[in-house]
């Protein structure tokens, strides 16, 4: 029973020390849990992980644990250039383990060995490659001085595992790097065409307004409300489009137009662009005054052409209430068709 809670206690580690790589938000906090987590869970000494430029294969960066500056000065000097088991590893993809390549006396006798590993007496020594994308990006090293502590089969699938893990922290970040970097374009060229944006982020309590949407809203009563009704997602997801009719602290009515759209890979995010569009002053005082907001949001719609099914997807009621809307529209105008309508609204300078 010891051992099995043992076990499971190591199980658990792996796990959190799996979900604090994946987590990492930057490439230096990456290398900082690594250092943290890798050496309470594995039995090694030395460890490091390595980063390179995929595309030139140089050397660029490294995050190491129990080692001298005066290894790595030996070994980025020159050991590295002829260390066989990185070249092993890089060019099978593989992990490479020093005895696994040649004896002991033959590793002992080795340009690296003799160059830099040899400071820190590195008689057991596993490179494994890191991959991100499809491409080596780097690898993790880990080392043992004692000549009988081995390396098992089953840690250097665990140190596998590792560094896939690892591949895929590094791959998660590209990908926001790159999400983010879309997003920035299109807010930018957004802005650039003059359009109202408001963001919606399922993380953020507070919706987020560009000054052109500020002003859009700037005389909507009640703007707040009236937004977060345009924002409502529909039952099938995607794009959408809706209308809310709106009173303005000017005494006119308008309706305020919003065209939404997911932000991509942002976690359900939305973008919307408003446009508001205020009654026509050539309509005459009264003429849709005795309307509730509603109900000249529901004209606005008839007179665009919607039949009462798109009119109710659009503004989310069902048919029967726009129905019974159009009918109250009709008896307090006085008219009893759309076509009557259309032209009562037409007449008027709309």
């Amino acid at each position: 029973m010891p051992q099995q809670g043992g076990e499971l206690a190591a199980g658990i580690d792996l796990i959190r020390f799996t979900e604090s790589l994946l987590a990492a938000a930057s490439v230096r906090q990456l290398e900082q849990r690594y250092l943290a987590g890798f050496g309470r869970m594995f039995g090694a000494a030395m460890y490091s992980f390595d980063l390179i430029n995929p595309d030139s294969g140089r050397f660029a960066r490294s995050a190491t644990a129990n080692v001298s500056d005066a290894f790595l000065a030996a070994y980025h000097s020159g050991g590295r250039d002829v260390d066989p088991l990185l070249a092993h590893a890089y060019a099978t993809g593989r992990p490479a383990y020093n005895l696994e390549l040649m004896s002991s006396e033959e590793w002992l006798e080795s340009a690296v060995y003799r160059r830099a590993l040899r400071l820190h007496s590195m008689r057991h020594l596993v490179e494994v490659p890191v991959r991100s994308a499809g491409r080596i990006v780097g690898n993790l090293d880990v080392a043992r001085s004692d000549p009988a502590q081995e390396f098992s089969a089953d840690e250097i699938r665990l140190l596998e595992a590792i560094a896939r893990v690892l591949g895929l922290a590094l791959e998660g970040m590209d990908s926001r790097e790159r999400v983010a970097r879309e997003r920035a374009e299109m807010l930018t060229a957004l802005e650039l065409a003059g359009a109202a944006i408001v963001i919606s982020d399922p993380g953020e309590p507070e919706l987020r307004l560009n000054d052109a949407a500020r002003r859009v809203l700037g005389d909507v009563i009640d703007a707040e409300e009236r937004l977060h009704e345009l924002l409502v997602r529909p039952l099938a997801g995607g794009g959408f489009s809706r209308r809310v009719a709106v009173e303005l602290a000017t005494g006119e009515a308008g309706v305020v137009h919003a065209y939404a759209n997911p932000l991509p890979h942002h976690g359900g995010g939305l973008v919307a662009v408003l446009e508001l569009e205020r009654e026509h002053p050539g309509i005459a005082p009264g003429a849709l005054a005795v309307l509730t907001p509603r109900e000249r949001e529901v004209a606005g719609l008839v007179v665009d052409g919607l039949a009462d099914r798109e009119i109710a997807e659009r503004i989310c009621l069902s048919r029967h209430t726009v129905a019974q809307h159009v009918k109250q529209i009709y008896r307090k105008l006085g008219v009893n068709s759309r076509v009557g309508l259309t032209r009562l609204v037409l007449s008027r300078g709309r």
